[in-house]
């Protein structure tokens, strides 16, 4: 049973959603297994612990 955990910012649901079917998906084929099998866990964290090129995520978004 593959278990697949994501660290992301923040996600609205319809955008959670189709992420979970899409990587299930994937997931799914790539290990040849049925859909029902794989866990997906979405951790979220706040723009301002995020890092990317040397600055605060909550930076570049403004």
């Amino acid at each position: 049973m593959p278990v697949v955990i994501v660290e992301s910012n923040k996600l609205d649901v319809d955008k959670k959603r189709e992420y979970v079917k899409n990587l299930t998906k994937l997931t799914a084929e790539t290990h040849g297994l049925p859909e029902n099998t794989v866990t997906i866990i979405i951790r979220e964290n706040k723009a301002e612990n995020i890092g990317v090129a040397g600055s605060l995520l909550s930076e570049l978004e403004e």
